[in-house]
Protein backbone atom coordinates (compact mmCIF):
# COMPACT_ATOMS: atom_id res chain seq x y z
CA UNK A 1 0.00 0.00 0.00
CA UNK A 2 2.86 2.39 0.83
CA UNK A 3 4.47 1.66 -2.56
CA UNK A 4 1.16 2.43 -4.28
CA UNK A 5 0.95 5.88 -2.66
CA UNK A 6 4.66 6.54 -3.28
CA UNK A 7 4.15 5.77 -6.99
CA UNK A 8 1.19 8.14 -7.19
CA UNK A 9 3.17 10.83 -5.35
CA UNK A 10 6.20 10.36 -7.61
CA UNK A 11 4.10 10.49 -10.79
CA UNK A 12 2.28 13.61 -9.58
CA UNK A 13 5.65 15.16 -8.70
CA UNK A 14 7.09 14.42 -12.16
CA UNK A 15 4.00 15.87 -13.82
CA UNK A 16 4.04 19.04 -11.69
CA UNK A 17 7.82 19.45 -11.93
CA UNK A 18 7.47 19.23 -15.71
CA UNK A 19 5.71 22.62 -15.83
CA UNK A 20 8.82 24.73 -15.96
CA UNK A 21 9.92 27.83 -17.76
CA UNK A 22 13.29 29.58 -17.38
CA UNK A 23 11.40 32.84 -16.84
CA UNK A 24 9.82 31.36 -13.68
CA UNK A 25 13.12 30.11 -12.23
CA UNK A 26 14.06 33.35 -10.38
CA UNK A 27 10.53 33.70 -8.96
CA UNK A 28 10.52 30.12 -7.69
CA UNK A 29 13.94 30.56 -6.10
CA UNK A 30 12.69 33.74 -4.40
CA UNK A 31 9.53 31.97 -3.14
CA UNK A 32 11.70 29.21 -1.66
CA UNK A 33 14.24 31.57 -0.14
CA UNK A 34 14.49 33.20 3.26
CA UNK A 35 13.52 36.67 1.99
CA UNK A 36 9.88 35.68 1.51
CA UNK A 37 9.42 35.48 5.29
CA UNK A 38 10.19 39.17 5.90
CA UNK A 39 7.12 40.64 4.16
CA UNK A 40 4.86 37.89 5.51
CA UNK A 41 5.88 38.41 9.13
CA UNK A 42 5.96 42.21 8.73
CA UNK A 43 2.44 42.20 7.33
CA UNK A 44 1.01 40.22 10.24
CA UNK A 45 2.90 42.27 12.84
CA UNK A 46 1.52 45.44 11.23
CA UNK A 47 -2.03 44.03 11.37
CA UNK A 48 -1.53 42.81 14.95
CA UNK A 49 -0.44 46.29 16.02
CA UNK A 50 -3.70 47.67 14.62
CA UNK A 51 -6.08 45.17 16.27
CA UNK A 52 -4.40 44.23 19.56
CA UNK A 53 -3.56 46.08 22.75
CA UNK A 54 0.14 46.52 23.63
CA UNK A 55 0.03 43.58 26.04
CA UNK A 56 -1.79 41.38 23.52
CA UNK A 57 0.73 42.37 20.83
CA UNK A 58 3.60 41.13 23.00
CA UNK A 59 1.78 37.85 23.62
CA UNK A 60 1.01 37.57 19.89
CA UNK A 61 4.71 37.94 19.05
CA UNK A 62 5.62 35.29 21.61
CA UNK A 63 2.98 32.86 20.32
CA UNK A 64 3.95 33.57 16.70
CA UNK A 65 7.54 32.68 17.51
CA UNK A 66 6.32 29.58 19.37
CA UNK A 67 4.22 28.31 16.45
CA UNK A 68 7.09 28.81 14.01
CA UNK A 69 9.58 27.01 16.24
CA UNK A 70 7.22 24.09 16.91
CA UNK A 71 6.33 23.78 13.23
CA UNK A 72 9.95 23.95 12.11
CA UNK A 73 11.28 21.51 14.71
CA UNK A 74 8.48 19.02 14.01
CA UNK A 75 8.95 19.12 10.24
CA UNK A 76 12.72 19.59 10.01
CA UNK A 77 13.94 17.28 12.74
CA UNK A 78 11.21 14.97 13.99
CA UNK A 79 9.25 14.04 10.83
CA UNK A 80 12.25 13.97 8.50
CA UNK A 81 14.19 11.67 10.82
CA UNK A 82 11.23 9.41 11.59
CA UNK A 83 10.10 8.92 7.98
CA UNK A 84 13.50 9.15 6.28
CA UNK A 85 12.00 9.83 2.86
CA UNK A 86 14.75 10.75 0.41
CA UNK A 87 14.19 13.98 -1.52
CA UNK A 88 13.49 13.51 -5.24
CA UNK A 89 16.55 15.59 -6.16
CA UNK A 90 18.74 13.12 -4.23
CA UNK A 91 17.50 10.01 -6.06
CA UNK A 92 19.78 8.92 -8.89
CA UNK A 93 16.88 7.46 -10.88
CA UNK A 94 15.07 10.83 -10.86
CA UNK A 95 17.97 13.26 -11.30
CA UNK A 96 17.97 12.87 -15.07
CA UNK A 97 14.21 13.39 -15.48
CA UNK A 98 13.44 16.24 -13.08
CA UNK A 99 13.85 19.91 -13.82
CA UNK A 100 16.79 21.35 -11.93
CA UNK A 101 18.89 24.33 -12.83
CA UNK A 102 21.66 24.49 -10.26
CA UNK A 103 19.69 25.35 -7.13
CA UNK A 104 20.35 23.64 -3.81
CA UNK A 105 18.68 20.33 -3.13
CA UNK A 106 18.52 20.62 0.67
CA UNK A 107 19.11 17.93 3.24
CA UNK A 108 18.84 14.22 2.59
CA UNK A 109 15.21 13.81 3.70
CA UNK A 110 12.13 15.61 2.44
CA UNK A 111 9.09 14.51 4.45
CA UNK A 112 7.70 16.80 5.68
CA UNK A 113 8.33 20.09 3.90
CA UNK A 114 9.45 22.72 6.41
CA UNK A 115 8.60 25.51 3.98
CA UNK A 116 5.03 24.21 3.75
CA UNK A 117 4.78 23.67 7.50
CA UNK A 118 6.17 27.05 8.49
CA UNK A 119 4.29 29.16 5.94
CA UNK A 120 1.04 27.37 6.79
CA UNK A 121 1.63 27.79 10.53
CA UNK A 122 2.45 31.49 10.12
CA UNK A 123 -0.61 32.30 8.04
CA UNK A 124 -3.09 29.99 9.80
CA UNK A 125 -2.12 31.26 13.25
CA UNK A 126 -1.98 34.92 12.30
CA UNK A 127 -5.26 35.01 10.38
CA UNK A 128 -7.13 33.19 13.15
CA UNK A 129 -5.48 34.78 16.17
CA UNK A 130 -6.07 38.25 14.74
CA UNK A 131 -9.49 37.30 13.34
CA UNK A 132 -8.71 39.06 10.10
CA UNK A 133 -11.47 39.62 7.56
CA UNK A 134 -11.88 37.47 4.49
CA UNK A 135 -9.97 39.82 2.17
CA UNK A 136 -6.79 39.14 4.15
CA UNK A 137 -7.14 35.44 3.40
CA UNK A 138 -5.68 36.16 -0.04
CA UNK A 139 -2.31 35.67 1.67
CA UNK A 140 -3.02 31.92 1.30
CA UNK A 141 -2.07 32.40 -2.36
CA UNK A 142 1.47 33.17 -1.21
CA UNK A 143 1.53 29.96 0.88
CA UNK A 144 0.34 27.99 -2.16
CA UNK A 145 3.08 29.56 -4.30
CA UNK A 146 5.74 28.75 -1.68
CA UNK A 147 4.52 25.15 -1.63
CA UNK A 148 4.44 24.85 -5.42
CA UNK A 149 7.94 26.33 -5.65
CA UNK A 150 9.28 23.38 -3.66
CA UNK A 151 7.93 20.93 -6.24
CA UNK A 152 9.03 23.16 -9.12
CA UNK A 153 12.59 23.19 -7.74
CA UNK A 154 12.56 19.39 -7.47
CA UNK A 155 13.17 19.23 -3.73
CA UNK A 156 9.79 17.90 -2.49
CA UNK A 157 7.08 15.52 -3.52
CA UNK A 158 3.46 16.72 -3.26
CA UNK A 159 3.05 14.35 -0.30
CA UNK A 160 5.87 16.18 1.50
CA UNK A 161 3.94 19.41 0.98
CA UNK A 162 0.69 17.93 2.30
CA UNK A 163 2.56 16.58 5.32
CA UNK A 164 4.13 19.98 5.99
CA UNK A 165 0.81 21.80 5.65
CA UNK A 166 -0.77 19.32 8.05
CA UNK A 167 1.95 19.83 10.66
CA UNK A 168 1.70 23.62 10.32
CA UNK A 169 -2.09 23.53 10.60
CA UNK A 170 -2.09 21.33 13.68
CA UNK A 171 0.40 23.50 15.54
CA UNK A 172 -1.33 26.70 14.41
CA UNK A 173 -4.71 25.43 15.59
CA UNK A 174 -3.35 24.54 19.02
CA UNK A 175 -1.37 27.76 19.42
CA UNK A 176 -4.33 29.87 18.26
CA UNK A 177 -6.48 28.21 20.91
CA UNK A 178 -3.83 28.90 23.58
CA UNK A 179 -3.41 32.50 22.38
CA UNK A 180 -7.13 33.17 22.67
CA UNK A 181 -7.30 31.57 26.12
CA UNK A 182 -4.29 33.58 27.30
CA UNK A 183 -5.36 36.97 25.96
CA UNK A 184 -9.13 36.69 26.10
CA UNK A 185 -9.07 37.81 22.44
CA UNK A 186 -12.12 36.03 21.08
Amino acid sequence: MVNYFNNIDQNLFLWMNGFHDPLLDPLMIFLSGQSIWIPMVAFFLWRAKKVLSSKQLGVFCLFLLMVLILSDVTSSYIAKNIFGRIRPCRLQELKSVIYQFGQKCGGKYGFASSHAANSTALVFFSLNALELKTRYHLVWILVLLVCLSRIYLGVHYPGDIVGGCTIGSLWAGLITFLFRRTTGHV
